[in-house]
């Protein structure tokens, strides 16, 4: 997420073009990583989960181990 992502998110949710954000700004963006970061790790804990369900089908397996990989390498490219 970049920072014209999280300005146009906090616009829609209902902040002002740079009365608060100017002041704000590295804290939003702060707190704006740290809630996609989390939100990766729940969606990568789903791949996990659907990955400790399977025991004989390998591609099952390794479809899902992918998965949860390729969500939290997301989170390096930010």
């Amino acid at each position: 997420m970049n920072r014209e992502e999280i300005i146009r998110i906090a616009k829609e949710a209902g902040g002002d073009d740079w009365g608060i954000f100017k002041d704000f700004m590295p804290e939003i963006e702060r707190f704006a990583a740290l809630v996609a970061a989390a939100e990766r790790e729940d969606c990568a804990k789903v791949c996990d989960d659907w990955q400790n369900s399977f025991e004989i089908d390998t591609r099952g397996w390794w479809a899902s181990f992918l998965c949860a990989e390729a969500i939290r390498a997301r989170g390096s490219n930010v």
